[in-house]
């Protein structure tokens, strides 16, 4: 054998026979990988006389920084992620259980509860019902499971004397596709909470513009007064909303209504900073006194 007795006189493999062995194990590849970055590297890098690398186009900095990375790359420690191991469904699942795998988007057990006849306007002790949770989570596949198993669309919770829909906590979580799936099955987003608020109140308070505009596309009132009498555009200027001012402003939300403390937008922003620097005047008087 040619190589064989190649190999007894030069004491060297042959080039096949070892890429070959290198098949074997991750450190013979891992060398391998390497003696072949060295060899393109002598390729592509061309050097003078001293040694030093000759760098007379952008195309050799290219090379060097394109080598180093593979470097790196090969010198980085390589995690290969655990397959996930499919979950056992419990035998019973009770409302408890129902509501936790709804949280954590657990599909298969929110289907075995619903499956076995569970109730699917099941609620907390705060009668947050699974499609709260669920809207509030962006967890689009248990909504349209319960959706189809005749949830109530409408219900409203007692969380702190909220009074929320499915609409509310939609856009209070800022999941776009849930909002839409609950339009689309026809939620509205005229509902009010305990504060009279609107959905897209809601959507502003949260700073979540695209469930906002997606609200005000469908038709929702820019100029909607809750309790206070705050308008949305009331509420993202008192927080400070730019974003959603300047959303407003585009799809024409007034300046002038004003609130039950008969204030504009305009005059909320200029109270809020009238008391800011009250404020800070005061704390700094009181610190030159000391």
């Amino acid at each position: 054998n040619i190589d064989s007795l190649s190999s007894q006189v030069t004491g060297k493999r042959s080039e096949v026979k070892e890429a070959a062995d290198f098949q074997v194990g991750e450190y013979e590849a891992a060398v391998d990988r390497e003696k072949r970055d060295d060899r393109r590297s002598h390729r592509e890098l061309e050097t003078d006389r001293s040694g030093r690398l000759k760098l007379e186009t952008v195309d050799d900095l290219f090379n060097i920084l394109q080598l180093r990375k593979r470097r790196r790359e090969r010198k980085a420690p390589v995690h290969k992620k655990k397959e996930p191991e499919p979950e056992s469904i419990p035998e019973i699942v009770d409302e408890q259980l129902f509501l936790r795998a709804v949280m954590e988007n657990k599909l298969p057990v929110v289907e075995k509860y619903l499956a076995d006849g569970g109730n699917p306007n099941a609620a907390d002790h705060f009668q947050r019902t699974a499609l709260h949770k669920a809207s509030f989570g962006g967890y689009v596949e248990v909504m349209k499971r319960l959706l189809e198993s005749g949830v109530a669309i409408e219900k409203k919770d007692k969380r702190a004397g909220d009074s929320h829909t499915p609409v509310h906590w939609a856009c209070r979580g800022g999941n776009l596709p849930a909002l839409q799936l609950l339009l689309d099955q026809g939620a509205k987003f005229t509902s009010r909470d305990k504060l009279h608020s609107t959905p897209l109140h809601v959507a502003v308070r949260t700073g979540h513009c695209e469930c906002a505009e997606y609200l005000i596309h469908c038709g929702a009132d820019v100029n909607a007064r809750d309790r206070d009498g705050d308008t949305p555009m009331h509420d993202a200027v008192r927080i400070n909303r730019f974003k959603m001012i300047r959303l407003l402003m585009m799809y024409g939300a007034s300046l002038t209504t004003k609130n039950a403390d008969g204030k504009t937008p305009m005059e909320t922003l200029y109270s809020w900073q009238s008391g800011a620097k009250s404020l800070l005047c005061n704390f700094s008087e009181e610190k030159s006194k000391q």
